[in-house]
C-alpha cells in the first residue's frame, strides 16, 4: 500500500504557476483597496468558510480584509439536527440571499469583493455575483472556484449561469481556477470490498491560493512605498504592540464598512 495523496499537490503547484500573471493583476487590485483605507470583503459558503479565516485573521495576515460568512450557510460541522447538513444545503440553494447580504454592506470606491465556493455552482455563491455586478458594476469582483466544475455542471441559479459565467460577463470580472477535478475527490483506491474516491482538492486549492495573494498583495504595496500591517507569529515573540496595531487598522476600516462617508450608491 502506498501513499499518493501528496501528487495530487503538483496539480495544485503547477495550476498556480500557470495562473501567475492573473493572480498579480488581481492582488494588485487588493493592493489598490488596502492603499485606500478601504476593504477586501471576502464572502464564502460551506467548507469555502476556512479560505477567508485564512486571509482575515491568521499570522501573516494583512489588515483590510473583511469576512462575508452567514451562519446558516458556513456552519457544517454540526452533520445533524437543528444546524445539520440538510439544513445548510437548503439555505446554499435559497436566492435572494446576494441582495440581503449586500444590504448589510457599505462599498467604498476601491473596494473588492471575493466569491469563494468549491464548485462555483452553488446557487447562494452565484446570486451574490449576480446581485454585486448588478448593483456596482465599477467595482472589482473576483471568484475563486473550480473551473472543471464549472464548465462541466449544469447551472443550479435560475438564471441560467455559474460563477465563471457571471464573471465572463463582467467587465469587472476575474475568475481564478482553485484547480480541483471535477467531482473534488483526488484519489481513487479499488480495495477488496468496494470502490472509494476520497482526499476532496478543493479546500487545499482555495486555501493556496490565498495565500499566493497574501504574498502579492504585500509585495505589491511594499513596491508602492506603503508600510503595512501584518499579524506576526505570537509563538516567537512577543507581539502585543504589533496585535494592537493590528487591531486598531482593523476596526477603523472595517468601521467603514457598517457606516462609509464615501460609499459607492448601488445601482437599482
Amino acid at each position: 500500500m502506498s501513499l499518493t495523496f501528496p501528487d495530487q499537490l503538483d496539480r495544485i503547484k503547477e495550476g498556480l504557476k500557470k495562473q501567475e500573471d492573473l493572480l498579480a493583476t488581481v492582488s494588485s487590485f487588493y493592493a489598490d483597496a488596502i492603499e485606500s483605507g478601504g476593504l477586501v470583503h471576502l464572502y464564502a459558503n460551506g467548507h469555502s468558510r476556512q479560505s477567508v479565516e485564512e486571509t482575515v485573521i491568521r499570522m501573516g495576515a494583512l489588515t483590510g480584509f473583511h469576512p462575508i460568512l452567514a451562519d446558516a450557510i458556513i456552519t457544517f460541522n454540526d452533520v445533524t439536527g437543528a444546524n445539520g447538513i440538510r439544513v445548510d444545503q437548503f439555505y446554499e440553494k435559497v436566492e435572494g440571499i446576494g441582495k440581503i447580504l449586500l444590504k448589510e454592506i457599505h462599498f467604498g470606491p476601491k473596494d473588492v469583493l471575493v466569491v469563494i465556493t468549491a464548485t462555483g455552482t452553488t446557487a447562494a455563491a452565484v446570486d451574490m455575483a449576480v446581485e454585486f455586478s448588478n448593483q456596482y458594476p465599477d467595482l472589482k469582483i473576483i471568484g475563486i472556484a473550480s473551473a472543471t466544475q464549472s464548465a462541466k455542471i449544469p447551472p443550479r441559479h435560475s438564471g441560467g449561469r455559474n460563477l465563471i459565467h457571471v464573471l465572463e460577463d463582467n467587465p469587472n470580472g476575474y475568475f481564478i481556477d482553485n484547480l480541483m477535478p471535477n467531482g473534488d475527490l483526488s484519489v481513487e483506491f479499488e480495495g477488496r470490498m468496494d470502490k472509494y474516491n476520497v482526499c476532496p482538492l478543493s479546500t487545499v486549492g482555495a486555501i493556496s491560493v490565498t495565500q499566493c495573494l497574501n504574498e502579492l498583495t504585500i509585495k505589491e504595496l511594499d513596491k508602492r512605498g506603503v508600510k503595512h500591517h501584518v499579524l506576526r507569529n505570537m509563538h516567537i515573540a512577543d507581539t502585543t504592540d504589533n496585535y494592537d496595531e493590528w487591531l486598531d487598522d482593523q476596526r477603523k476600516r472595517y468601521a467603514l464598512a457598517t457606516y462609509n462617508p464615501n460609499r459607492v450608491m448601488p445601482k437599482e
